[in-house]
This record gives C-alpha cells, structure tokens and sequence, in this order.
C-alpha cells in the first residue's frame, strides 16, 4: 500500500516584521535584476511595472503591503513572479527565507512554526484583495 504525501510546499519571505509563506505552486519564478518602471500616482507599496519573458507584472512590495514596513529595497532585490487564475503579480520581499515541506492539515492552518519563527500563510487572492483596495489617483499625492 503506498501512502500520499501530504505536505504542501510553502516559499517563505520576510515581509516587515513578520515571515510569510506562499504555496510553491503558485510561484511562477524568482527574478533578480529586473528594470522595474515607475508609475505615477499609486500606493508607495506599489513599486512599478516589469516585464518579464514576454509579460507585464505590477510589482509591489510586501512589507510594505503585506507586513507594515517602509518600501526599502536593495540594489537587486529579488522578485516573486506569482501566477495564478487569470492574474499575475510580483511580490519584493524584505528577504527569502526559502521553501519549506509542511505537513498538510486539510488547509486549516493559518501559520506555520519553522525554527524560531512563525510563518502566517497568505494565499494570491489575498494579496491581490490587499492590491485591489488600494486608493489610486491624483487625491493620494
């Protein structure tokens, strides 16, 4: 009798002030140096635009979306290409902290403990709710 593995794989990142994991299979790459274009008059979370292999991705960052951090990056931050649905996102985290097994739980854990830190899983569609309710326009600058 051969038994399924229940784990799911989660790539994990630092975003603020806490670390958070996002299932591996929605991950569509991880990119370093990438022009990233400005935009005007949106959130200081939203970064810009890339392209990539053929593609256009809004860019955000997360901590400042996601874990309540300032937007500061790197010289070439690394980048999470997210694919899923019909929609696309990239995702620049404060840190990678790489990819993890866990034991699935029937998809009722909302986190995860990995060594000394708790990883509170986010899925696409929330973040893209988070992007979505964002005030765009010229009465935010």
């Amino acid at each position: 009798m051969i038994v399924a593995d229940k784990a799911i794989e989660y790539v994990t990142f630092k975003a603020g002030d806490e670390y958070l994991g996002i299932e591996a299979l929605y991950i569509h790459r991880v990119v370093e140096e990438v022009n990233v274009t400005p935009v005007p008059l949106v959130p200081t979370c939203y970064m810009g635009l890339m392209y990539y292999r053929g593609e256009v991705f809004g860019v955000v960052h997360a901590g400042s979306l996601l874990g309540n951090s300032e937007a500061t990056v790197g010289e070439t931050p690394r980048i999470i290409v997210l694919k899923w649905s019909n929609k696309k996102l990239a995702l620049v985290p404060d840190h990678i902290t790489g990819i993890w097994r866990v034991e699935d739980n029937k998809g009722g854990k909302a986190s995860f403990r990995f060594q000394d830190y708790t990883v509170r899983i986010v899925t696409p569609e929330e973040i893209w709710e988070k992007v979505s309710g964002l005030s765009y326009g010229p009465h935010e600058v």
